[in-house]
């Protein structure tokens, strides 16, 4: 920690200045966790995923936590294979929190407030602790209740990684003393976002754990962006990635993103550059533009390397009028709300509403969407302030967006509808979809088959989602 400006406490007042600015959140501060792993399952892809997930986005919070997990135990993850995974998971928690008490070893009751237990067979304290399992496209939480699980051994992240989000985001509710029930049990499958009471319930179908998804233009590399770059390195798909953000990393983007650190901040780091680092090993070829992506086209760039998707994941610069006015591929964009939520939207071009018809043309209409990048008038100053976000919600919505890049090239896509909300405020949320279609008075309604360039046309999508 040498080279760290900061003290511990000018470290914990500028990281958890947003996690703060959410309506009645508070109180965590010295709330401490213990984390049990399943012992049996621990050398298993899905067990080694929600862990690593959920210790990274707890130690965006929780400043203390204790982990009883095999010391031996070797890592089975996509390019981190063969690594001493408690060496892996100490590392990345220290990246995130350099003042943390983290320490491993066994988890006693009256040391923490509350136990996060992974897998079916993790053994922890007497009394009720919080018990996530996934697997395939299945998540569950768990409280108070005992399940039974019938564990998959495929390499798809999306069900561990949102069983993840969804045990922290049941730890923080207790740590800032929200209401919760006595037991509850909830599955889901992010497969076709449906919920219910048995995983058996629910579609889990088989995950193509290697595909080239084609080239792709990642527009903001801020908290849902760099959280879903940390997500794509622990699959073996491959992409042509631009990574496009003028954005440097600042000390408040720690408190959310998986792989923005505080050691960004200190070596004037662009977020494209720590995304890229956190592509480096993966099979991904990422390639970093530190502008905005008006001049990322201006220089020509968008046509020389026409995508075959884009990610909308930033607000600034009139970026929605930009990527529609462009004649846009796919477009899949995910936001999160000062309010515990999340939402996803997809545009299959000439089908489904465009980005303009939900966010509106900045231009005519000055409007902002809720989203933790956006601006709240606080005591009459609209400059100066800044929206809440909670820790988990960043990567819950990155792991909708992965999930339907996962889904991309199935015979039965778009498997879902075209819209997606979900709300992390209780323990029993559902997710909301809907299937939207373009405004009347939209540009997208104007701009038919035969004015989109050939470079567009020609992409690797075009004909699945457009045969016509």
């Amino acid at each position: 920690m040498n080279d760290f400006s900061l003290n511990r406490e000018e470290w914990y007042r500028v990281r958890d200045d947003r996690t703060k600015r959410v309506d009645n959140v508070g109180g965590f501060e010295n709330y401490s966790v213990g984390v049990v792993i399943d012992s049996k399952e621990v050398p298993s892809y899905a067990i080694q995923v929600m862990t690593l997930i959920a210790l990274n986005v707890l130690a965006r919070w929780c400043r203390k936590i204790r982990i009883e997990i095999p010391k031996e135990t070797i890592s089975c993850l996509p390019h981190r294979r063969g690594r001493n995974f408690e060496d892996i998971l100490r590392q990345m928690m220290k990246d995130a929190d350099p003042y943390g008490d983290f320490t491993f070893g066994p988890v006693s009751q009256k040391d923490v407030n509350q136990v996060l237990l992974i897998g079916q067979n993790a053994k922890g304290p007497i009394r009720p602790g919080v018990r996530i399992d996934g697997w395939g496209w299945i998540a569950g939480i768990h409280y108070g209740v005992d399940f039974s699980t019938h564990p998959a051994y495929d390499e798809n992240p999306v069900g561990p990684v949102f069983a993840s989000c969804l045990g922290v985001a049941e730890l923080f509710r207790q740590a800032v003393g929200m209401p919760s029930s006595n037991s509850h049990s909830s599955w889901y499958s992010l497969f076709d976002f449906e919920r219910a009471d048995t995983p058996t319930q629910l579609s889990n179908p088989q995950y193509q754990s290697e595909k080239d998804l084609g080239r792709i233009h990642q527009v903001g590399c801020g908290a849902v962006g760099s959280s879903l770059d940390f997500l794509l390195s622990l699959t073996d798909w491959q992409a042509e990635l631009f990574l496009i953000d003028f954005d440097k990393v600042e000390f408040t983007n720690c408190n959310r993103s998986l792989c923005l650190n505080p050691f960004d901040v200190v070596h004037e780091r662009y977020k494209v550059d720590a995304c890229s680092e956190a592509l480096k090993t993966s099979r991904m070829q990422s390639l970093p533009f530190a502008s905005s992506y008006n001049e990322f086209i201006s220089k020509g760039h968008f046509l020389d390397n026409s995508p075959d998707i884009i990610l909308c994941l930033a607000n600034e610069q009139n970026i929605w009028s930009c990527v529609q006015h462009n004649f846009p591929p796919l477009v899949l964009h995910a936001t999160t709300t000062p309010s515990w939520g999340l939402n996803f939207g997809r545009h299959i071009p000439l089908k489904e509403w465009c980005i303009l018809c939900r966010f509106g043309d900045e231009i005519e209409r000055e409007f902002t969407p809720e989203c933790s990048t956006g601006h709240l008038e606080i005591m009459g100053d609209k400059k100066n302030t800044t929206l809440g976000v909670l820790p988990f919600l960043s990567t819950a919505g990155a792991i909708l967006i992965l999930s339907e890049l996962a889904k991309l090239g199935r015979s039965e896509y778009p498997v879902n509808k075209n819209f997606i909300q979900f709300s992390m405020r209780t323990s029993e949320g559902s997710f909301v979809q809907m299937q939207r279609y373009g405004k009347e008075r939209c540009i997208c309604r104007e701009q038919p088959t035969n004015l989109y360039p050939s470079q567009i046309r020609n992409t690797k999508y075009w004909k699945l989602l457009n045969p016509t």
